[in-house]
């Protein structure tokens, strides 16, 4: 979950996350709301061990919080030698727990954003030192209950909250000189080009699954529409880091605020199978992991994907005095949710959106834009459903450089989901 928060209203956020004052007000107001506050889940106490380490090494972040800041002078959880595996029990990103069964739309609105990104960890990794490289082997993956879910709010994503824009009038043509406008203007999209953050309506969204599944798909049924459709799994941690270079708390939002040691960095293809490597800046690695996700596209458009509870095994490894500035991985696949479509959903193949210009970020927006357009008009859903299976299928990506200064970003969706 890629999510800019604070704890307390102002403007540390601002200047924390480069948001916008706007988007930073929005966010002042939401922490001083109530709360919802922090929630046990089902069978808290005991927490399922649904894929067990080698061995009997778990830390329980699941019915006790650990923290949810980077702070190198936080005491170790547990410590472990070099190829031990040890598992992580990781509560979910907003850290609302089986709230998020009835959770509303204006809800979502009263989180308390102090609570956001709750880490397990750390872990110290005996020998590891400055100047190293944790190797981290993601043994598994799984979720450890039988939901998730993906919100729409204020200030988050490409466009916060979301607000339609009238469609052009249809006017039927009777001559074909008719059908060239001689004075074409910008097509109606449903998401407005103008649309500022903090407009519109929140919204939430519950995906279903099975306790510890790890491949296949989750259940949709849209909040508005009741329109069906499945998505394909491929659970991974949104969060893994290691403590920052640089002494005090720091929250997990942006995924390099001291030094390269990892956080919120949402790459969905470290999934199962990878190999990842990380600098080491304090002594032990103190390593962490949180913000569990059963599924995402890449660019998470609404700043959130399957949000869930995760359990997940891991394995250290130490390379000594080798210094790498940020992360790297070896993974299984470019695309790990290709691997669960099957091959009559792979048959109805992928819709394709673009924008190009001059500014990426715009770029994104009308390449999203035009998935939303589609979603709507040719699949029937509502227009929050559109943006938030975006979020959690559709893979955004800057597909070429080559035409300076204009460069082009695409979207694609995997039509055989409503199949």
């Amino acid at each position: 979950m890629c999510f800019a928060h604070s704890g307390t209203a102002g403007d540390a956020l601002h200047v924390q996350a480069e948001i916008g004052a706007e988007a930073s007000a929005a966010f002042g107001g939401l922490a001083a709301a109530g709360g919802l506050g922090t929630v046990e889940t089902a069978g808290s106490g005991t927490p399922d061990v649904v894929a067990a380490p080698v061995g009997d090494r778990v830390v329980d972040g699941c019915t006790r919080v650990s923290h949810n800041r980077w702070n190198r002078d936080l005491p170790a959880a547990i410590s472990v030698r070099p190829g031990e595996e040890v598992q992580l029990l990781c509560r979910d990103a907003l850290d609302i727990g089986d709230q998020a069964r009835t959770l509303t739309a204006d809800g979502t609105m009263t989180i308390d954003l102090g609570r956001i990104h709750p880490l397990t960890g750390p872990v110290e990794i005996q020998g590891a030192e400055p100047g190293d490289i944790l190797e981290v082997e993601i043994l598994d993956v799984r979720p450890i209950v039988d939901f998730g879910y993906t919100t729409i709010s204020p200030a988050l994503g490409l466009f916060g909250t979301l607000r339609p824009e009238a469609p052009a009038g249809f006017a039927p043509y009777a001559e074909a000189s008719q059908l060239s406008d001689p004075g074409p203007g910008r097509v109606a999209q449903a998401v407005p080009q103008d649309q500022p953050h903090n407009s519109g309506a929140p919204f939430v969204q519950l995906f279903h699954f099975e306790r510890g599944q790890d491949t296949g798909f989750a259940t949709f049924v849209g909040s508005d529409t009741g329109k069906q459709a499945r998505i394909p799994i491929a659970p991974f941690m949104g969060i893994l880091g290691n403590a920052p270079m640089r002494t005090g708390m720091y929250r997990t939002f942006p995924p390099n605020v001291s030094g390269g040691n990892g956080g919120n960095t949402d790459v969905r293809q470290l999934v199962k199978g990878t190999r990842l490597l990380l600098p080491v800046y304090a002594e032990g690695a103190k390593f962490s992991a949180g913000d569990g996700h059963m599924a995402q596209g890449d660019g998470e458009v609404t700043g959130t994907a399957i949000e869930t509870l995760m359990s997940c095994t891991l394995r250290f490894g130490v390379i000594k005095n080798r210094i790498i500035a940020g992360p790297r991985a070896i993974v299984p696949a470019a695309d790990p949710t290709q691997l669960a479509l099957t091959e009559q959903m792979l048959r109805q193949g992928y819709y394709v959106t673009t924008g190009a210009g001059p500014d990426l970020m715009e770029n994104a927006k009308n390449a999203v834009r035009d998935m939303i357009d589609w979603l709507v008009v040719d699949q029937g859903v509502s227009l929050h459903e559109a943006y938030t299976l975006c979020s959690v299928v559709g893979d955004l990506k800057v597909s070429e450089t080559v035409d300076v200064p204009n460069w082009l970003v695409s979207m694609t969706f995997p039509r055989g989901i409503f199949g």
